[in-house]
């Protein structure tokens, strides 16, 4: 396995692409969360069609992650944050903390 220098990864256009799909993500997920199912049905399908596409895409980087680096990173998301971790959350690829207003 390669040493898994987080930073020069991220700076990738690999590493910037998984970072840029876990924020999409996040911000679909939030958005997805203020449709309501019964009101707007295909505005709620269509967003939730994006969240697929995302979630499919945020599995392949996990998996190349994995087969290269050997670290296994779980996507995670609160109140409070989102990002890239470990299970345990002791290691982070990379953390998004919010501005809670």
């Amino acid at each position: 396995m390669r040493k898994f220098n987080k930073e020069k990864f991220l700076k990738t256009d690999f590493g910037s692409e998984l970072e840029s799909t876990v924020r999409a993500l996040d911000f679909y997920l939030s958005e997805k969360s203020k449709i309501s199912q019964w009101k707007e049905p295909e505005k709620y399908r269509a967003r939730q069609k994006d969240i697929d596409k995302l979630f499919a895409q945020w599995e392949v980087y996990k998996l190349a992650v994995k087969q290269f680096y050997g670290v296994e990173y779980s996507f995670t998301r609160t109140d409070e944050y989102c990002g890239c971790c470990t299970e345990d959350e002791s290691d982070w690829l990379f953390k998004v903390d919010r501005e809670l207003a």
